[in-house]
């Protein structure tokens, strides 16, 4: 398929060509909040109070080049990152990649789903079991994406992002009075020097703000946004449409923490394990505590992020395979790919794919949620050095002009992070199976 040139776009001001260009950051937001925000980033300051907040942040702040590459390849280049491994690298590990990826996704739409499950099932006081829940929203959400394609994903996700943002930033100012502002609370579960901690702190940081993976995402939906306007956005707009939802999703990230160490953490209140039962302690924390108004308000917000959530890893990780499998079977001889990905056999076979196996692992695995959500959580963590460093080779590969490859600020950013993933992913593996 063609790439949108540059040059062939019509000229704007300079508002107007931000304004183009947005769409892919939020997008990345709405997947980013989800459950790693909503379960993860609660509990953590259901546990911790806000001794966690920092490490949270920090994470997100060190992450950003390597999810920040996405967009930046395709400014560049006009193409996925699917198709820089594939220049990069080779085919063999764009292969390698999609096998290690299939199980990941399918696990990680069945978490994604049972949690939003949970929150409608106590939001709407609905009698379903949460696996036959999130089976209907799973099934809902691939006939909205598949029939939409980008254009209406991108106009939703918007609307729920609004959504989101009042809805969440109520139910944190609700919070904050009850909050214990200390560095590091001493009534948190365990000192901040200690095995069980730093298990947490693993737990908790392999999906802040998300999985690696989604700056693949990013670039997909970077690319669709580029062919549906027949223009490509240069860097400049790009990192502006990313700047916004990447600080979105911590600024939120931090709001989760909040909600967690005001509403749980001051009354030393455990966790629930289940998706259902986490919901409904929630919701129902607020209800006592602040009134009918802020359970609503957190009901709403915390489902919007799910769904949302739902939706956007629904059409995005088909949309990842896909290319990939283009990427595969294309000749060596040919340079352009012609071939579609929204509404593409391929497409409409690698979603119901994907959604037949996560429906299975719902009926089948999802026995213990807390379990289940932290190994789905370290599993993206130990990958993350691997995806960190394929992302940076290639926005410094061949396939990019030397003269606009990263810059050596970021270059070194870049390397901190990858750095600082393989040593956190090495103590992990030590104090888990040696110590």
């Amino acid at each position: 398929m063609t790439q949108p040139s540059p040059s062939a776009a019509p000229t704007r001001t300079i508002p107007a060509k931000y304004l183009a260009a947005l769409g892919p950051g939020f997008l990345f937001a709405g997947a980013a909040i989800g459950t790693s925000h909503v379960v993860q980033a609660t509990r953590a300051g259901a546990e911790y109070g806000i001794g966690l907040l920092g490490f949270i942040l920090l994470a997100i702040l060190i992450k950003y080049p390597t999810f920040f590459f996405g967009p930046f390849y395709v400014s560049v280049t006009g193409k996925s990152l699917i198709e820089g491994y594939r220049q990069t690298f080779g085919k063999t590990v764009v292969a390698l990649f999609a096998l290690v990826q299939l199980p990941m996704l399918a696990i990680i739409i069945a978490a994604i789903a049972i949690t939003t499950a949970g929150l409608a099932g106590s939001l709407l006081s609905l009698q379903l079991s949460a696996p036959t829940i999130a089976t209907a929203l799973i099934a809902g959400g691939c006939l909205f994406t598949f029939t939409g394609g980008y254009r209406m994903l991108d106009w939703v996700n918007k609307v729920f992002i609004g959504i989101l943002i009042v809805t969440t930033l109520l139910a944190t100012l609700a919070a904050l009075p009850m909050v214990d502002w200390s560095l590091y609370p001493a009534t948190a579960v365990s000192p901040l020097f200690s095995t069980a901690t730093l298990v947490t702190l693993v737990a908790v940081l392999g999906l802040m703000p998300s999985d690696i993976t989604l700056a693949i995402l990013n670039s997909l939906w970077s690319e669709a946004r580029n062919q549906s306007r027949g223009e490509r956005c240069d860097t400049e707009a790009e990192k502006v449409d990313f700047d916004i939802g990447y600080i979105g999703s911590g600024i939120l990230a931090a709001c989760f923490v909040i909600m967690g160490a005001g509403v749980m953490h001051s009354q030393g209140i455990t966790p629930a394990d289940g998706a259902v039962g986490f919901a409904s302690q929630v919701i129902g924390l607020y209800t006592s505590t602040l009134g009918e108004w802020s359970g609503f308000v957190v009901g709403v917000s915390a489902f919007t992020v799910m769904l949302t959530t739902l939706l956007t890893v629904l059409d995005g990780f088909p949309r990842m395979l896909t290319a990939a499998y283009h990427a595969i079977t294309r000749p060596e001889a040919v340079e352009e790919e012609t071939r579609r990905t929204e509404g593409s056999h391929a497409y409409l076979i690698a979603m119901l794919g994907l959604s037949l196996l996560a429906i299975l692992i719902l009926f089948t695995l999802m026995g213990s949620f807390r379990l289940f959500m932290d190994f789905v959580m370290v599993s993206a963590f130990l990958l993350s050095p691997i995806l960190a460093a394929l992302n940076h080779f290639t926005a410094n590969g061949a396939s990019v002009p030397v003269e606009q490859r990263p810059s050596r600020l970021i270059n070194a950013w870049s390397w901190l992070a990858i750095a600082t993933l393989v040593l956190l992913s090495l103590g992990y593996l030590y104090v888990r199976f040696i110590h």
